[in-house]
């Protein structure tokens, strides 16, 4: 006797939106990663809410019948990420996917190092810009052609995250960025910066360039060329566009100064100098830091002094005149 299958196929609502940004398993360099979710037409028709989250921060969207895509910058901690993106449809259900991204700085210890599967992919290729064309002005503006305001720039709609910060650099503020990514033409990438980065910082603070590696003695970042190290080329809310506040941007390559008192045991009456905390008499109105003895680019003195001082005594003489 032969037994009969019969295959009842019904009709289902199937969820596949489309992560299209952050790249998977990519390095990042800001503390903000832009994460663009495409949906499908069904989740248009019946979806509720889409929610984006990180670790460190998290966006819902109410839905809109118009729209296909939905964009939005979020912050990201150093070392590894997961960027959550949460889809709820009109019956509560819920459709999960994320991507893993890691943020690299030497100077946090969780992300000095990535680990193998993390790799730079940069977005800006002609295939990934194909995508967003529909939504987003992809034109490249010349080298030397700054908007006549933020929103004229074909860059400001997804990056203007990164000019939100309290202090801004001036090509950031003027929405130059082909002055420093430069649009090479190549179709796997494009708007790249050098490395080392100095060749671009150095192009507008020449004097700089001139002065520190004319010097006996200069910092590594500084001697490498990599000052993105140290400051951050957009945006940042320290003094000098820095990463971190002066004294905690020092400590995290240089720790074991991170007691807060110098290495000069004995120095005043047996206590070691302080390095923070106290009041700097030789810059009134700021706070003592590395730098106020340190020269933190180069130096004619063994221990990077400022002034080009030679001696120890003459350092200390900065402040202790009797």
């Amino acid at each position: 006797m032969k037994r009969i299958f019969l295959f009842l196929f019904l009709p289902f609502l199937s969820y596949g939106f489309e992560i299209l940004a952050p790249i998977k398993n990519s390095i990042h360099e800001e503390e903000f990663a832009t994460v663009s979710v495409k949906l499908t037409k069904d989740e248009i028709d019946k979806g509720v809410s889409l929610e984006f989250k990180t670790d460190k921060d998290y966006f819902m969207f109410g839905m809109d019948p118009e729209r296909k895509v939905y964009c939005k910058s979020l912050k990201i901690k150093p070392g590894t990420n997961i960027v959550e993106i949460i889809y709820t449809d009109g019956d509560g259900k819920q459709t999960k996917k994320s991507v893993e991204i890691f943020r690299y700085s030497i100077l946090y210890k969780v992300s000095e190092e990535p680990p193998s599967k993390f790799e730079e992919k940069p977005f800006h290729t002609r295939k990934n810009e194909e995508r967003c064309k529909n939504c987003h002005d992809m034109r490249s503006l010349p080298e030397d052609m700054i908007p006549e305001s933020p929103e004229k720039s074909p860059c400001y709609s997804c990056h203007k995250v990164l000019t939100s910060r309290k202090k801004v650099h001036a090509p950031s503020a003027n929405w130059a960025c082909n002055y420093c990514h430069i649009d090479v033409g190549l179709s796997y990438q494009r708007y790249e910066t050098p490395f080392p980065i100095s060749e671009k910082c150095f192009s507008c603070h020449e004097y700089r360039e001139k002065v520190w590696m004319n010097k006996k003695y200069v910092h590594g970042p500084t001697s490498t060329g990599q000052c993105n190290i140290c400051h951050n080329p957009h945006s940042s809310n320290n003094i000098f566009f820095l990463k971190k506040p002066i004294w905690n941007l020092c400590t995290s390559c240089h720790a074991e100064k991170a007691s807060g008192t110098h290495v000069l045991a004995g120095f005043v009456f047996g206590k070691s100098h302080p390095t923070r905390g106290r009041p700097d008499p030789s810059r009134p109105g700021r706070e003592l830091v590395c730098s106020s003895c340190h020269n933190p680019h180069a130096s004619n003195y063994k221990y990077m002094f400022n002034n080009d001082y030679t001696g120890d005594r003459y350092i200390c003489q900065m402040c202790h005149k009797k």
